[in-house]
């Protein structure tokens, strides 16, 4: 029992790391902040970071409902602990220079701090999201909707058409950028959540929920999310065309966690087609090789949108 429970407490230390990490980096709130806001408990402001919203990589453009194309309406999900002034947000500038109708909104957010989005139970966030894309058809008059999403986004844009009612018949094409289908790994982080066997996977699930990130666990191995695609039979659904866009050098996600072999979904490695193109994780959302290849899939085609690039390797 005693080695239980220090694996328990080197557990419990460890996703607290791991919570911290769902929160703003360093170079967004420093220390003496995080403390601060400890001190005045509720009573702190939670308005969007002045570093973050005078950041020149800060800003999505407006939902336009009355935005005209030939093309399908783009919805655009962010990732965990981003919200959609960040992450995909260049992306969708570039969207809309290209000719696109491009929406999106910050989905799991809570309250207290409503600009880190993604980190309530992903369940609760298909709802939001399915209720988004209906929204978008309905006022733009589209027949069907397209969906791009970057890490729990990706996740997001192959989950919402497979459960919620309605919405995979009026999807037609899904690009998941890195999505974790098949168990995040956290780095290794998710290793530990096994170390006492269920004694300390039970404990992973509540120290992550006590954490304020309950999506963290739903994406681990074994976590709600995971075990629907495991149990789903069929993930792609019928008329769904989905494609999941990889990198060899994500260290985060790797392809083998991404990839879904099923009729309907064509799996993509970055570097098949810009080998030079080490791009991570993170730089996902802003690699052009992966935006060439997000165009091609929407556009269903391979022409050279842009160049390839040497993507941020993080």
């Amino acid at each position: 029992m005693p080695s239980i429970k220090l694996s328990g407490l080197l557990l419990a230390q460890s996703l607290l790391s791991l919570g911290a990490n769902a929160l703003p980096s360093a170079s967004r709130i420093n220390n003496d902040d995080v403390r601060d806001l400890g001190r005045r408990g509720l009573g702190f402001d939670t308005d969007t970071p002045d570093i973050l919203r005078f950041s020149e990589l800060y800003g999505a453009p407006e939902n336009n409902f009355d935005c005209k194309s030939d093309r399908n309406p783009v919805v655009l999900l962010h990732g965990l602990s981003a919200n959609r002034q960040v992450d995909l947000n260049m992306l969708q500038w570039e969207l809309n220079r290209r000719g696109y109708c491009t929406f999106s909104e910050t989905y799991g957010a809570w309250s207290l701090v409503p600009w880190i989005g993604g980190l309530r139970p992903m369940s609760e966030s298909a709802k939001d999201i399915a209720s988004f894309v209906k929204e978008v058809k309905d006022k733009t008059g589209a027949e069907k909707v397209d969906i791009v999403g970057h890490s729990e986004g990706g996740v997001q844009a192959i989950y919402v058409p497979m459960t919620q009612d309605g919405i995979s018949d009026i999807v037609e094409h899904v690009v998941a950028l890195g999505p974790a289908i098949h168990g995040a790994k956290y780095f290794g982080f998710t290793d530990l959540w096994y170390i006492g066997g269920n004694f300390t996977r039970a404990l992973a699930k509540k120290v992550v929920d006590a954490l304020g990130c309950p999506a963290c666990e739903d994406m681990a191995t074994d976590g709600g999310i995971y075990n629907d695609f495991k149990n789903a039979g069929k993930i792609v659904q019928p008329g769904n065309k989905v494609t999941v866009i990889m990198s060899n050098s994500d260290t985060l996600v790797s392809p083998d966690v991404s990839r879904i072999d099923e009729e309907g979904a064509t799996n993509v490695i970055v570097q098949d087609t810009c080998p030079e193109d080490k791009v991570g994780h993170a730089g996902l959302m802003w690699d052009k090789s992966v935006w060439r290849l997000i165009v091609n899939a929407l556009e269903e085609n391979n022409d050279a949108v842009f160049e390839c690039e040497k993507g941020l390797v993080i």
